[in-house]
């Protein structure tokens, strides 16, 4: 047998993946300085947000976030997901 042959036959297979984004609006995100310092003193005493369900409804569906981030000249915050395909 070849390297190469070798090679190929102990190649791990490769997971393809599938993309999902969620495009949120910053007030989504904002947390007062009070609710912030609430936060950090333990269990949360609110209902989570809208940008939280829908974390926590694609997670379940088993998405993952790999990725967050503004988008330029904008007020809004671009989620990237990703799970394997199939």
């Amino acid at each position: 047998m070849t390297e190469q042959g070798s090679a190929k036959k102990n190649k791990a297979p490769t997971t393809q993946w599938e993309y999902e984004t969620l495009l949120i609006g910053n007030d989504k995100l904002a947390l007062s300085p009070a609710l912030a310092r609430v936060a950090m003193a333990g269990p949360r005493p609110w209902p989570g947000t809208p940008f939280e369900d829908a974390l926590n409804e694609l997670g379940r569906a088993g998405w993952e976030l790999v990725g967050i981030a503004q988008t330029a000249g904008s007020a809004q915050t671009l989620a990237v997901f990703k799970r394997p395909l199939g």
